[in-house]
């Protein structure tokens, strides 16, 4: 699993994430143990993981989980075929 730097990289998967109209959330708990959901509350979450064990754990489960589920969105084009190249 690739980790993904919490500072531009994150705010740059987010936005593409949102921009793609892909919701999803990470959520953290006290004893740094991560979440991560890709749906929201209104419409439904169509996968969630807990106990991933860092920010950009999670942040690659999203990135992975939206590529999976959403395979011809514009993220998964640009996304995917990142990992194409690594």
């Amino acid at each position: 699993m690739s980790d993904i730097e919490p500072a531009d990289e994150l705010a740059s998967l987010l936005e593409d994430l949102h921009d793609s109209e892909i919701n999803g959330e990470i959520g953290w708990f006290f004893d740094r143990v991560w979440r991560a959901k890709i749906g929201d509350p209104w419409n439904g979450f169509r996968a969630e993981t807990d106990g991933l064990l860092s920010l950009a754990h999670a942040a690659e489960w999203l990135r992975s989980k939206a590529i999976e589920l959403y395979p011809n969105s514009e993220f998964a084009q640009a996304h995917g075929a990142r990992n194409r190249e690594s």
